[in-house]
């Protein structure tokens, strides 16, 4: 979902709904041509050619000198690499262990699992609660004079949002960076799976008084990918700043981010591309994504994941309701599992983590 620049240096071209610009499909997202060299311009191009060619002679015809291999298969090469391949390796490693099944004898659900764990249930929402869902987002259209600019700049990944809070600066947190890069594009994927699965119309294509402020994404409503996102990256940011352990104010920023989690999924709700429940659908799988983030990176023990299920009502969304109350709306938490964590995403955690005296 990088419609701009972004910070870092990762940041994406296009932004299509969650997943970024995949002008190559990709699914890249943020890292789509990230540290890609391109080309010189013409003469540049003319001028180096000439130049290998007067300076060639000056060294004569001998062998080549053996150099020193590169370690097989190891880690210790990603500084190397440009950060679109690495963005190919944090992938790899991810989706090889992702799964989906529908609900069983036509119930209209998904689970999606993770290393042959159950990690969210999505029921899907039925006609009449997408009607009495309209009437919410209609509501949430007088917000959009005072949120336009939010809105629009976070079409993309919102990642300058959440330096923001975090005191975050691309010349000192690079890595950190190209963590909460990993976190969102792991979350569009995972999204856009569910959303494939469940098929929930947009609510401009179900009440034509929902006049959208921005434009309808190509893919569904249900869950909503901005909320996945801002939930995994918020519960993988506070497992990080938690070990930076540098903020002495750390329960206050942790407070804002969670703020500015529900706030990015709420905007969505004001532009009128999403229901509520999109939003409540988003949070549980980017709160239980973000778990198995931290998982992968070598962070176990109290971050074990907990798997979730949502069965949604006619609710409006809040972050208190989400956190404080949400068995009332049809969450549930169901059992925890363990991920063994891998070398890539534990990589990156260390790149990052190291980054704290820099805060």
């Amino acid at each position: 979902m990088a419609q701009s620049g972004g910070i870092g240096g990762i940041g994406g071209i296009g932004g299509i709904g969650g997943i970024g610009g995949i002008g190559g499909m990709t699914g890249l997202g943020g890292f789509l041509g990230a540290g890609d060299t391109g080309g010189y311009d013409p003469i540049t191009t003319v001028g180096l050619q000439g130049t290998a060619e007067s300076l060639l002679h000056r060294v004569g015809n001998g062998g080549v000198p053996a150099g020193n291999d590169l370690k097989y298969d190891d880690t210790e090469n990603n500084n190397r690499w440009a950060a679109w391949v690495r963005g190919s390796l944090y992938l790899s490693e991810f989706l090889s262990q992702v799964g989906y099944s529908a609900g069983p004898n036509n119930a209209k659900s998904i689970t999606l699992t993770f290393a042959g764990n159950d990690l969210v249930k999505l029921d899907r929402p039925d006609d009449s609660l997408l009607a009495d869902q309209c009437v919410l987002v209609q509501n949430y259209a007088d917000l959009r004079a005072d949120r336009t600019a939010e809105i629009i700049s976070q079409l993309g990944f919102p990642t300058e949002y959440f330096a923001m809070i975090l005191g975050l600066h691309a010349g000192q947190h690079e890595k950190t960076f190209e963590l909460i890069t990993v976190t969102q594009v792991m979350a569009a994927h995972m999204a856009m799976i569910a959303k494939h699965a469940l098929a929930i119309r947009r609510p401009d294509q179900l009440d034509g008084r929902i006049q959208p402020m921005i434009p309808t994404p190509g893919h569904g409503s249900f869950p909503s990918a901005h909320a996945t996102e801002a939930y995994a990256v918020m519960t993988v940011m506070e497992g990080l700043t938690k070990s930076w352990d540098s903020f002495k104010d750390q329960a206050d920023r942790m407070k804002m981010l969670r703020g500015l989690a529900e706030r990015i999924a709420v905007n969505r709700t004001v532009a009128g591309v999403h229901f509520p429940i999109d939003s409540w659908a988003g949070a549980a799988l980017g709160t239980a994504l973000g778990q198995v983030v931290l998982q992968l990176c070598g962070q176990t023990g109290a971050d074990a994941v907990t798997s979730l299920q949502y069965t949604p009502g006619n609710d409006d969304f809040s972050d208190y309701q989400f956190t404080q109350q949400g068995a009332q709306h049809g969450l549930q938490t169901g059992t925890t599992f363990s991920v063994s964590a891998t070398d890539h995403f534990s990589w990156i955690w260390e790149k990052a983590l190291a980054e704290t005296q820099k805060v």
